[in-house]
């Protein structure tokens, strides 16, 4: 997977995101129900971000450069990323602009800062369950070499689902008061797309990748196949996700990219990260309570794009800048 291909596929997680996070906003049944539906099953941007993360950190495994520091400084960019955004919406603005929404004990800030708990933004519910399979990733690497591609893909989603079954029935009886097992729950909720990741990776550096060349002359397979996805789609199980994303994943690497991905897509994947991060705030702040005609919420989506990918571009180089300065870039 090249850079070039890893933001195109940044830009289609982040524009399905800014999709599948519209209706919490303004009124949903203005959306076609079939629609709706596909876009649930392909709209999960934390499983475009774990094929990718899994690619990549396999990639860093395989060349001896998967350590504590290369972690640490990739960790760290991520937070910088996080905190600046904090800093602007919720200590800095949030006392003005929405007050009485914020809660500024001690705890309370510690724990968002980190990303423990998402208070100040759901959207970032995935931070700290991120950096926990980050760093236990030289581990999962070492599975995936020992039992093989198919057996960890296997094991991964035996996990997967169990961890989802888990979370789904005892939430709110146990995993609330135990959160350092909620965490570790939900990480293990993770782990397929992320093994996913890593397993592309580590066919491509052995030589296995299955490429259109390797399906010529198996139409059948390749339609049953797509019988399958779409049986699944009318399923919302966790499992039937990370198979649309990878199916998407896997179409990006190897077709040629459109023009529309040079001037749209790959600047859009580049600021990705900080979009994620500022589109829970501007949001709300752009169009809470906002309800219009259907051609009117296209253009409130398009501007919300815009006005996301406008605030990122002014913070992205801040925090490069920040990065710099506590010795975190590359």
């Amino acid at each position: 997977m090249s850079r070039q291909q890893s933001a195109i596929i940044k830009g289609i997680a982040i524009l399905l995101m800014l999709v599948y996070h519209f209706p919490h906003l303004v009124d949903p049944e203005t959306y076609i129900p079939f629609l709706r539906g596909f876009l649930s099953n392909i709209s999960h941007p934390v499983e475009y971000f774990l094929i990718v993360s899994g690619y990549g950190l396999f990639y860093a495994y395989r060349h001896n450069r998967l350590n504590w520091p290369y972690l640490l400084k990739r960790t760290g960019r991520l937070y910088v990323s996080f905190w600046l955004v904090l800093g602007i919406f919720v200590f800095t603005l949030g006392p003005w602009v929405a007050p009485g929404v914020f809660r500024y004990s001690f705890k309370a800030i510690v724990t968002n800062l980190i990303g423990w708990r998402w208070d100040y933004c759901q959207f970032t519910w995935f931070l700290f369950t991120y950096v926990l399979l980050s760093f236990g990733s030289k581990w999962i690497f070492r599975i995936i070499d020992r039992i093989g591609n198919i057996a960890a893909i296997v094991l991964s989603l035996i996990l997967s689902l169990g961890a989802t079954w888990l979370i789904g029935h005892y939430y709110s009886q146990f995993f609330r008061h135990y959160f350092l097992l909620y965490h570790l729950a939900l990480a293990l909720e993770m782990l397929l797309s992320f093994v996913i990741g890593a397993v592309m990776a580590r066919m491509v550096l052995d030589g296995k990748e299955i490429t259109w060349s390797k399906l010529r002359g198996k139409n059948a397979l390749v339609v049953l196949l797509m019988l399958v996805v779409y049986a699944l789609a009318g399923y919302r199980p966790i499992h039937s996700i990370p198979l649309f994303v990878t199916i998407i994943v896997w179409l990006v690497m190897h077709i040629k990219p459109a023009a529309i991905s040079n001037h749209i897509l790959i600047p859009l994947g580049d600021k990705s990260m900080m979009m994620w991060f500022l589109h829970g705030y501007i949001g709300p702040i752009m169009f809470a309570e906002y309800y219009q005609p259907l051609h009117w919420h296209i253009l409130i989506w398009l501007a919300w794009v815009i006005v996301t990918y406008c605030v990122a571009c002014l913070l992205t180089p801040v925090a490069d800048r920040l990065s710099k300065a506590l010795k975190l870039t590359k």
